[in-house]
C-alpha cells in the first residue's frame, strides 16, 4: 500500500454495539442492518463477524443479500425493499432470503412464483408515505399471504419519520396507528424499531428491531455522539501528510483561494479527497488531528488532497505525521455538521479507494 489513506473498522465495536441494542429491547429479536456496504464498513466482513451471533442480517436488495451468501454467511438475510422483479422470488427460496412485500404486484408475483418463503414482512404505511400498505388493507395481505401456503410466517413491519426528535408527537401517533392494524390483524408479530427507536422509545414486545446506524457506533440524533449514547465507534479514517509549507499572513490556500492565512503558520498537505469519500463541502475549521493535536482543515476540499493546519499556529506539523479525519477523539457526527450533512452520508459515502483494516477481538481493544 502505497498512498496512506487507511479506515480501519473495529469489528469487535460492531459487535458490543449489536449486543448493546438488543440490552434495550431485551424482548425483541434483533435483525443487524448491512445495507449500503454495511454503512461503508464492510458488509462481507462485518458479516462474517457477527454471522454466529446475529439472529439475521437485513440488506435493501437481492443483490446485497447475494453476495453475503456467496461469502459464506448462513444467518437469514432479509430484503428491506423486498423483490424489484418477480423471478427474484425463486431466488428468495433458493437461498433461504426473507422479504418485505408493500403492494399487490409483489404478492401476485410472489403468488404465481410458487415460491416458498420462511417470513414476509409486511410494510405498513403508519405516516411516512413512502412504502407500504394502510390499515385498512393490511389484514387482506395478511390473510392473503397465509392463504398461499407458501410463507412460514407473516410480519407486520413499519418505519418511523421522526424517531431521531424525541419532542415530535409523529412516533406516537405512528405506534397508534400500528397497533390499531396489528389488533385488526390478530396474533403477529412486529417490527418497527430503527437505531432512533430502540433507544429512545417504547416499542411492541417481541418481534424484530433493526439496529443500523447504532450498529457502526455512530448517533442516529442531532448534536449527541455515538460514544455519549453509549456506543462504540467502529470506524477510524486516518491518513498522513505529504507535504508541507511555511505560510505568511494572507497567503491565501486552494480552489477559490477559499482559506486566508490570519498569521504565519505551517500548512499540511494530507492523503484524502472527495474521491475518497471525504465531504467536499466541509468548511474551513472542520475538526481533525494530527499526531493525537487538535488540528482543522484549511482550504477547499479537493479530489485527492486536504490542505490542513494545527488549531495551536505555533505547532508545526511535519512530513508523515499520522492524521485522523474521523474516529477516536474525532467524532463523526462532527465532521458531518461542519460539512452540513449526517454521520450516516459521511460512512455510506465511502469509495473503494482507502485500505480497508480490519480489526477483530483483542485486537480492537
Amino acid at each position: 500500500m502505497a498512498r496512506p489513506l487507511t479506515a480501519t473498522v473495529d469489528l469487535e465495536a460492531i459487535l458490543q454495539n449489536y449486543r448493546y441494542a438488543k440490552k434495550q429491547q431485551p424482548t425483541c429479536k434483533a435483525l443487524a442492518v448491512v445495507k449500503s456496504n454495511a454503512y461503508g464498513h464492510g458488509a462481507v466482513e462485518v458479516s462474517r463477524y457477527l454471522d454466529k451471533e446475529a439472529d439475521a442480517f437485513a440488506v435493501a436488495a437481492i443483490e446485497e443479500a447475494i453476495t453475503l451468501r456467496e461469502a459464506g454467511i448462513v444467518s437469514p438475510i432479509l430484503l428491506l425493499e423486498g423483490v424489484f422483479e418477480g423471478d427474484e422470488w425463486g431466488l428468495c427460496e433458493k437461498h433461504g432470503f426473507w422479504a418485505a412485500l408493500e403492494n399487490t404486484q409483489q404478492l401476485n408475483e410472489l403468488v404465481a412464483s410458487q415460491a416458498k418463503i420462511d417470513k414476509v414482512f409486511l410494510k405498513l404505511d403508519s405516516g411516512m408515505h413512502r412504502l407500504g400498505v394502510d390499515k385498512e388493507t393490511a389484514p387482506t395481505f395478511v390473510r392473503a399471504l397465509k392463504e398461499t401456503g407458501q410463507v412460514g410466517e407473516v410480519v407486520l413491519m413499519t418505519h418511523f419519520a421522526c424517531a431521531d426528535d424525541v419532542s415530535d408527537l409523529t412516533t406516537i401517533q405512528q405506534l397508534a396507528y400500528f397497533e390499531q392494524a396489528r389488533q385488526s390483524i390478530g396474533d403477529i408479530d412486529a417490527s418497527v424499531a430503527n437505531s432512533a427507536a430502540i433507544m429512545k422509545w417504547s416499542v411492541p414486545e417481541g418481534g424484530w428491531i433493526r439496529p443500523g446506524i447504532m450498529l457502526y457506533g455512530i448517533s442516529p440524533f442531532a448534536e449527541v455522539s455515538g460514544r455519549a449514547l453509549g456506543l462504540r465507534p467502529a470506524m477510524t479514517l486516518s491518513t498522513k501528510i505529504i507535504s508541507t509549507r511555511q505560510l505568511k499572513k494572507g497567503d491565501k490556500v486552494g480552489y477559490g483561494l477559499g482559506y486566508m492565512a490570519a498569521e504565519d503558520h505551517v500548512l499540511a498537505t494530507i492523503a484524502v479527497g472527495y474521491g475518497d469519500g471525504y465531504p467536499r463541502h466541509a468548511q474551513n475549521g472542520t475538526p481533525l488531528q494530527i499526531n493525537g493535536q487538535p488540528a482543522c482543515l484549511a482550504g477547499r476540499v479537493s479530489m485527492d488532497m486536504l490542505t490542513v493546519r494545527m488549531q495551536d499556529y505555533s505547532a508545526v506539523p511535519a512530513m508523515g505525521e499520522d492524521v485522523v479525519l474521523w474516529g477516536g477523539d474525532v467524532p463523526v457526527e462532527e465532521v458531518a455538521d461542519h460539512a452540513g450533512t449526517i454521520g450516516y452520508e459521511l460512512v455510506t459515502r465511502m469509495t473503494s479507494r482507502p485500505y480497508y483494516r480490519y480489526l477483530r477481538g483483542e485486537a480492537s481493544q
